[in-house]
């Protein structure tokens, strides 16, 4: 087996990193592992462990995709699954949006309507739904039976077509015709 580093002498030596992310093994000539054992001789620890810890980087070089925000690497977002800022999701577009598309089926989130806001949010659909001729009183005051009975068959219409918030109006004018009514008969 050839020397990893030089790639001229054969190996003779075998050193073994053990690190969080496993077990590293580098085989070495000779002269490469002389070259790390005189660092060692002078006393040098700083520069031992730097030669020893380049030769294992060396061989991993990470040429993955970098964010231009935070400097985060596409390598060790894979790793955590953690972006490092919002820059991210653009700098790393093409990679993220097949693999959100995967996982939750979109790329856009779709979240609920918040409850304190489900009753504005109704009321506003319930207004736009309703056409505006709808809207407008007719200029002749019809009986009272006839509008009920127009009421009653907009709201028929509304729930055949499933516009809820239309029906429920048109409920609650029913309602207040009902009440009208009543105030004016006593």
């Amino acid at each position: 087996m050839m020397c990893e580093e030089c790639h001229n002498h054969e190996a003779v030596f075998t050193v073994t990193l053990t690190s969080g992310e496993g077990v590293n093994r580098k085989h070495l000539c000779g002269e490469c592992m002389k070259k790390m054992e005189l660092n060692l001789g002078d006393g040098d620890i700083h520069s031992f462990l730097s030669s020893i810890l380049s030769i294992f980087s060396s061989a991993q070089s990470d040429d993955s995709p970098v964010c231009s925000g935070c400097g985060l690497r596409y390598s060790t977002f894979e790793k955590t699954g953690k972006l490092g800022c919002a820059q991210c999701y653009h700098d790393f577009a093409g990679k993220l949006t097949p693999m959100l598309k995967r996982i939750h089926g979109n790329t856009q989130h779709n979240g609920r309507t918040p409850r304190a806001m489900e009753g504005e949010a109704s009321a506003a659909t319930a207004t736009q739904a309703v056409a505006p001729e709808e809207k407008a009183m007719p200029k002749e005051a019809p009986s009272t039976e006839s509008l009920r009975e127009e009421l009653r068959r907009k709201m028929d219409e509304a729930v055949n077509e499933e516009n809820f918030e239309a029906a429920a109006m048109y409920r609650d004018q029913l309602k207040a015709l009902a009440q009208a009514g009543e105030v004016q008969g006593s």
